[in-house]
């Protein structure tokens, strides 16, 4: 666990089902109040009942926002800050492969808005209560296919030709970016912030997805992690004290390793910064 004894303030996104899930029984079982982001209502009270129900001493808290929407973003975001002035850690794991290409209202493609405008966005908006914390955290949940994702700065979030996996791949490359250039901008801070791949795990990310993935998903099921087993290194992230002064990293398997070499581009990552900024008004 984080240094001292005392439960801390863990806000999940993407809590109602697989390593979100999975996280957020492990953290409740070590005795940190968790805050659960859930898209649905029915199915976060279902995940936060089932929790409650294995770890009674559980202290959990349920907040509903559709992370494809900036507005929605904005909304979640000052409902935390009122409830919650000191966030110790903020695991964005919320994510998804789309089905087909689709537009969210604020006009960007549903992976860029979901995976990579949604995290950027809430970070920033809570970063007065992250750097509240003694010892804040701010993880983000990348994957493996990031080596597959370039950044298209004159398309970002608007691609020309669309493609599910690559849509994927660009905005978990964003996602190690947007992780290495946090930690830049708050070195000399409480603050660290790192990122991970959890593994291909079986649950039920990718269900909304078009057929091939979804069959390719399932194909590949026998080889795949249970969600508590992808969620070791999220949890890993979230408490070990020997990741103290540990930023700007990112981790597979509970240890570091090296990303691919397009996402240690300094200048790549303060121009999509600024774009992303640009992009959700921040």
């Amino acid at each position: 666990m984080i240094a001292d004894k005392e439960g801390k303030v863990m806000v999940v996104t993407g809590a109602s089902s697989g390593i979100g899930k999975a996280a957020t029984e492990a953290l409740a079982l070590e005795g940190h109040q968790v805050v659960m982001v859930c898209r649905n209502e029915q199915k976060g009270r279902h995940a936060l009942d089932d929790i409650q129900r294995k770890v009674p001493s559980a202290k959990l808290n349920l907040h509903l926002a559709d992370l494809s929407s900036l507005e929605e973003v904005r909304r979640l975001a000052q409902e935390l800050k009122n409830q919650y002035p000191v966030v110790d850690v903020l695991l964005n794991n919320a994510g998804l492969i789309p089905g087909h290409q689709q537009t969210t209202a604020d006009g960007w493609e549903l992976a860029w808005a979901t995976n990579h405008l949604a995290p950027f966005l809430l970070t920033n908006l809570l970063m007065d209560s992250l750097l509240a914390s003694e010892q804040g955290r701010v993880i983000n949940v990348t994957s493996e296919a990031h080596r597959l994702g370039q950044i298209d700065f004159e398309h970002a979030g608007k691609p020309q030709k669309y493609s599910a996996i690559t849509a994927y791949a660009d905005s978990k490359l964003a996602n190690i970016h947007f992780t290495y250039e946090l930690a830049r901008r708050t070195e000399f801070t409480n603050l660290t912030v790192n990122c991970l791949h959890p593994g291909v795990v079986a649950s039920g990310f990718g269900s909304n997805s078009n057929f091939f993935i979804r069959h390719l998903i399932r194909l590949t099921s026998v080889f795949m992690k249970s969600p508590a087993k992808g969620a070791e290194t999220l949890v890993y992230l979230a408490t070990s004290p020997y990741l103290k002064h540990v930023s700007g990293k990112y981790f597979k398997n509970k240890k570091q390793v090296p990303s691919a070499a397009d996402s240690n581009n300094a200048h790549v990552a303060r121009r999509l910064w600024d774009i992303s900024a640009e992009q959700t008004g921040f």
